[in-house]
């Protein structure tokens, strides 16, 4: 399966990846080293250019969400958002919740949209938060580049990779806080279901 399946999508979509999360004077890591660990919990986790994988979760998922978990891990291999602190030692830590929203942006909207993995159902909307993380941020990030900012992920990608991130982007991106655009965000969720 590494090898037939998961490789050859592997190494068509991390250069997309790459172009995807361009920040200025950055080079994305040249070399990705997956492992499938016996002993691991849960699903994986990644480390500068490793990912290290849970054995028994992948062969249990092998139909189902295992590549795209790998998707998930390869955004974050290209991130390198602790570069920040690197280049900007006084920067804020970089907001989780957009660190997991973005992977799992490009992993449900552009890797695999076809899952509708990210779709929130009307039970739940009433519940949801724009900074809620993974699934949710990503339908909320898919939102507002619907809507108004085609350039999103790019731009906050790089904000996030410079330590330059804040709430200001939101405003400067689409005109509206991030609040005002939760507000929206979740009327037409509302208005679409």
């Amino acid at each position: 399966w590494a090898h037939k399946e998961l490789a050859p999508v592997v190494k068509a979509w991390y250069p997309r990846l790459v172009k995807l999360l361009p920040s200025d004077g950055y080079t994305a890591p040249r070399n990705v080293k997956i492992v499938f660990k016996k002993d691991m919990k849960g699903v994986a986790a990644t480390g500068g250019t490793r990912i290290s994988c849970a054995a028994e979760w992948y062969r249990n998922n092998l139909k189902g969400e295992a590549i795209g978990s790998i998707i998930h891990e390869l955004v974050h291999v290209v991130q390198q958002y602790g570069l920040a602190r690197k280049k900007n030692p006084n920067s804020e830590p970089t907001p989780g919740w957009l660190t997991e929203g973005l992977t799992d942006y490009i992993r449900f909207f552009l890797y695999e949209p076809q899952t509708r993995g990210a779709i929130i159902r009307k039970e739940n909307i009433a519940r949801v938060h724009y900074n809620d993380s993974y699934r949710v941020t990503a339908n909320f990030l898919d939102w507002v580049v619907r809507k108004y900012e085609k350039d999103l992920i790019r731009k906050l990608n790089a904000a996030l990779r410079d330590g330059a991130y804040s709430e200001d982007l939101w405003k400067q991106c689409t005109g509206q806080t991030v609040l005002e655009l939760e507000s929206e965000w979740k009327r037409d969720l509302e208005r679409n279901l």
